[in-house]
């Protein structure tokens, strides 16, 4: 069995066409979804009536990491399939996977994401140093603005079932006993960066990672933020990079980092007086947020 774990905060109705698609869709192998609420204050009961063998569990918000974890916790499938809220599954997948790894001891494997208008959407990157991840965003802004040349040739490059240094936690599966033995998800990552670090101690145990091309799955990605919460995960976005760094680079690194993100949030506080550049720019700095 499959445990298809996905997380809900203020994404009700992205949430039930997610879930209807899962119903809809997948038929090759048997699943069941957790459903974890960390925003309780948004009822669900409407949609667990509606899909009785939904296991629903709120939970106070104390991260996506920590969520997760209380969903693996609650699972009963030997393999865990970690699912964002803003997703519609297209494609019948889940026997064929199985089937492609069922003899391979992998760490992680990421699936295919698309945008909303079919084009296929970045979800592997490089490793997480100071110049990788300018490579990363330099990637990154290149999907974004649709550059349909680049695209596809990152899409054909990877058509095929290969090793990739991190993957998206918006879609990824992981044998539960491993999940276990790496201890699940780090908590101290409230938003961001829990999926990097996880693949990170995976690989540092002689697993690998893999992304998986054979599926086809609409990932919204952030189109529902609006911009006090856009402000909240860009916030959360530099405090789980500072940590990442801490735990998993170089001095050199850590100082790289820093001194960019110093330059670049004074400039910004200066230029635009935005409070979140200003909180950054305190995190950065060590200066604790009231």
């Amino acid at each position: 069995m499959v445990s298809i774990i996905i997380i809900n905060y203020k994404q009700k109705t992205l949430l039930r066409d997610c879930i209807k698609s899962i119903f809809d869709v997948i038929k090759s192998y048997p699943y069941e979804i957790i459903i974890i609420n960390n925003s309780p204050e948004e009822n669900l009961d409407s949609l667990k009536l509606e899909y009785p063998s939904v296991k629903l569990i709120n939970s106070e918000n104390k991260g996506f990491a920590s969520a997760n974890n209380i969903g693996a916790k609650n699972s009963s499938g030997e393999y865990l399939f970690f699912l964002n809220a803003d997703t519609i599954i297209k494609t019948d997948f889940l026997l064929n996977f199985i089937n492609s790894f069922k003899e391979i001891e992998f760490g992680v494997a990421g699936l295919k994401l698309y945008n909303t208008d079919n084009t296929f959407q970045l979800s592997f990157w490089k490793e997480n140093t100071f110049f990788d991840e300018l490579d990363n965003k330099r990637d990154e802004k290149d999907f974004k603005k649709r550059n349909i040349n680049f695209i596809n040739e990152i899409e054909y490059q990877n058509s095929e079932i290969c090793e990739v240094e991190w993957v998206s936690g918006a879609a990824m599966i992981i044998q539960k006993n491993v999940f276990r033995n790496v201890d699940g998800f780090d908590e101290r990552f409230f938003l961001f960066y829990e999926d990097a670090d996880l693949c990170k101690r995976l690989l540092s145990k002689g697993l690998k990672i893999y992304f998986y091309p054979f599926c086809k799955i609409i990932h919204l990605k952030g189109e529902n933020a609006n911009k006090e919460f856009a402000n909240k995960t860009y916030y959360y976005s530099k405090k789980s990079q500072l940590l990442y760094y801490k735990l998993h680079n170089s001095f050199f690194q850590r100082l790289l980092l820093r001194i960019y993100l110093i330059l670049r949030f004074a400039l910004l506080s200066i230029l635009t007086f935005k409070k979140i550049n200003f909180d950054i720019l305190k995190l950065t700095l060590g200066v604790k947020n009231d």
